[in-house]
């Protein structure tokens, strides 16, 4: 793989988008054939490599010509490994551990949304056998997102009709002047949105009071738990229309390990007891990480970070965790 590496580390944010580029499926892809270090501000300066192949993924070359069983892993910043080398990511894990052929296609900030529009359009090229979608509970409002880490992203909604509608990335926004604009007056309309539903984010945000954790502000959100459902569904359908097995990987909420709410009606439990439900409904299988996340976390061996994201002893519950259900499953055998 050719690739081009700056020598100095690049300090960044955990969500940063140095290795992103413009992309007309999902609004935002990895930048191909690239190899930098960066060091992660919110890790003490922690400085990890990061490779992209030919197709932008934080990956190794696809090999068409194995004979392996392939599996493709798809997700947010815990999939593409934030803070973690790529050898300790629970896909390389699995690799390591099953002789499966394992595909990451993970990346930072990646919503529901976007992950469906990948499922359909880019995975069929690794002919995988089984797709997992990471899914970090919180991480759901992402689907109420047309603008992130500035980038126009695509987005579902619904008709009147309760349809499914999708919305493509505008055109014009491939020109980073015209992103700017129309993601400026896209953001403001979340916040009007979020204003007109009594939510203000930006004004002393508190993460443990976070309004999807709120039970009262639970009608506000009824809508977003109900087109996650509709978009789980498209990705279960297609999924079945190509005799493709498709498992869900939940992990455990920074809040929900670190300490108990103020109070009953704070209940940090509950976009991942919504998601399920919309799992249930779609008779999609998952892997709850939080009961195992929980007993393995402690103060002096944490399984994340300090910001949330998993780290080598979270990912490696994750590839324990589901090489044990698709093996139970009788998806996949050990090769």
């Amino acid at each position: 793989m050719s690739a081009t590496s700056t020598q100095t580390p690049i300090a960044v944010n955990q969500e940063d988008t140095t290795f992103y580029r413009f992309d007309s499926l999902t609004g935002f892809w990895g930048v191909p054939n690239m190899e930098r270090q960066f060091s992660y501000m919110q890790l003490g300066g922690k400085t990890i490599t990061v490779r992209h192949n030919e197709d932008g993924n934080r990956d190794r070359s696809y090999a068409p010509q194995s004979k392996k069983p392939t599996v493709f892993c798809i997700g947010g910043s815990h999939t593409w490994g934030g803070g973690v080398e790529a050898a300790s990511r629970y896909s390389d894990l699995l690799a390591q551990d099953t002789g499966w052929q394992v595909v990451n296609a993970g990346h930072c900030s990646l919503g529901l949304d976007q992950i469906c529009l990948a499922i359909l359009e880019r995975s069929p090229r690794y002919n995988p056998s089984v797709i997992i979608v990471e899914q970090y509970p919180w991480a759901i409002h992402r689907i109420l997102n047309s603008y992130v880490n500035g980038y126009v992203k695509p987005y579902f909604d619904q008709n009147g009709r309760g349809e499914l509608a999708l919305h493509k990335v505008p055109k014009i926004v491939k020109n980073p002047l015209l992103r700017k604009w129309v993601g400026a007056y896209y953001a403001y309309r979340k916040e009007l949105r979020e204003y007109r539903g009594g939510i203000n984010l930006k004004k002393d945000y508190d993460a443990y009071a976070d309004p999807i954790f709120l039970s009262w502000k639970f009608n506000y959100y009824t809508a977003m738990y109900d087109l996650a459902q509709k978009i789980i569904g498209v990705i279960a359908s297609a999924c079945h229309q190509r005799n493709v097995r498709v498992i869900f990987a939940l992990g455990a909420v920074l809040q929900d390990l670190n300490g108990k709410s103020s109070s009953a009606l704070i209940d940090y439990a509950l976009p991942k007891k919504r998601f399920i439900e919309a799992l249930e409904k779609c008779r999609l299988p998952y892997v709850d990480m939080a009961e195992t996340m929980r007993a393995e976390h402690t103060p002096d061996s944490p399984v994340v970070f300090p910001d949330g994201h998993i780290n080598e002893k979270g990912h490696k519950i994750f590839a324990q965790e589901l090489a044990r259900e698709i093996q139970r499953l009788g998806w996949l055998k050990k090769q």
